[in-house]
């Protein structure tokens, strides 16, 4: 029988715990090993905008709106989907579509002053400075069509949301430009001292958005393609050449 030292003892195996290594792709994905909290896996944070960003998201949502479907065929509904919102802040900003269409008003007439303003008009030299106030109108209009759009639908409501603060906020600022303009035409001896600014202003208005407001109906009616680059450069022309000999002191 064979002795107990005959057979070699075995050492003992030690154990050791070994981490498991992270998944690089948990981080990424939002996966975590291990143990889930009893709430449960965290929800991803809600981006919140400003509050005066939705309030300008769901006004430009309105602009296009109201230039594309009118005042009766808008639909508050697409506006604040337009504007990735919701009808309960489009409520709380403008209170009802009839003030919404309001604000859309102020903030188109808004938009075409400020533009005007930002011109860098040379009033010592007057013919040139009113040929440049002139191809600005009527550029503006062919650029801003929604403006066309929504002024016809204020029209059929015989301008009740425009009156008074409209004239005092917008139109005052461009007959004051119109003013000096005349002024420094006046002065240099380029203009007539009888001009009048109502008069020119109306000219203005009238020759840059009729062509343009009518672009469709009159070239069917004509057969003649109005919106042609061509076209719209000699009318162009055309409009400036009228309004300088409307001013324009004779020799």
């Amino acid at each position: 029988m064979a002795d107990d030292t005959d057979v070699p003892a075995r050492e003992p195996v030690a154990r050791t715990r070994t981490r498991a290594r992270p998944d690089p792709s948990a981080k990424r994905f939002g996966r975590t090993s291990g143990k889930t909290s009893a709430k449960g896996p965290a929800r991803p944070r809600r981006r919140t905008r400003a509050p005066e960003q939705t309030r300008e998201q769901l006004l430009r949502a309105a602009v296009a709106e109201f230039a594309r479907e009118g005042y009766g065929g808008a639909r508050v509904d697409r506006i604040s989907k337009a504007a990735k919102s919701n009808d309960r802040m489009l409520y709380y900003y403008f209170k009802s579509k009839e003030k919404l269409f309001h604000q859309v008003i102020e903030h188109c007439y808004a938009d075409l002053v400020a533009g005007e303003e930002a011109l860098d008009l040379d009033f010592s030299r007057p013919r040139e400075a009113l040929a440049a106030l002139v191809a600005f109108n009527w550029n503006y209009y062919w650029e801003h069509p929604e403006l066309l759009s929504i002024l016809a639908s204020e029209n059929l409501f015989k301008g009740r949301h425009v009156k008074n603060n409209i004239r005092r906020s917008f139109a005052n600022t461009q007959l004051g430009m119109l003013d000096r303009l005349l002024e420094s035409g006046v002065a240099s001896g380029a203009f007539r001292a009888d001009c009048d600014r109502f008069h020119l202003y109306l000219s203005i208005l009238s020759l840059t958005y009729f062509y343009r407001a009518n672009l469709y109906t009159l070239s069917s009616y004509t057969q003649i393609d109005l919106a042609e680059d061509e076209r719209r450069k000699a009318w162009l022309a055309h409009v400036q050449a009228m309004i300088e000999n409307l001013v324009r002191r004779p020799k």
